[in-house]
């Protein structure tokens, strides 16, 4: 079984919105309720932005940091843990495309064991953050579209 994944919903708004709405870290927890803080070391974010996490998955307090590979905007970013670099390291890959009828929101993620027992830690990790996705892709569509 493999652990990386994809999650698309269309939302009615333009792809420059939504990802205006996204790329702002003041959104960061109202969008993902199991955030406890997002703070990028630069506003705007871009290529080079590094962003200190933290999260709740099981109830248990998690930090991690990421780095922006990839910031093209209204269209795409691409995000990469660098820490915890242990037992796997993950990618997130946003994308925007303007379809009729607003945008189709991709959220992907990708997956790579760093050390023995990485494999099984990261399709447990995806499984959590499948679920996380779907629920923060469908908040995301109601303020979207309330707005």
């Amino acid at each position: 079984m493999t652990s990386d994944f994809s999650e698309s919903i269309t939302i009615g708004c333009t792809s420059d919105a939504a990802f205006a709405y996204l790329a702002d870290p003041a959104n960061a927890t109202t969008l993902d309720p199991v955030l406890i803080s997002y703070e990028p070391d630069r506003v705007p974010m871009m290529v080079g932005t590094t962003n200190r996490i933290r999260l709740r998955m099981l109830g248990l307090p998690i930090g991690m940091t990421t780095h922006v590979r990839q910031w093209d905007v209204g269209k795409r970013m691409v995000i990469d843990t660098i820490s915890p670099s242990r037992p796997f390291r993950a990618t997130a890959i946003h994308t925007f495309e303007t379809r009729p009828g607003g945008t189709l929101y991709t959220w992907a993620m990708e997956f790579r064991s760093t050390s023995p027992g990485g494999t099984l830690f990261a399709m447990i990790a995806s499984r959590l953050m499948r679920r996380a996705v779907r629920s923060q892709q469908k908040r995301f569509k109601e303020i979207m579209e309330r707005q």
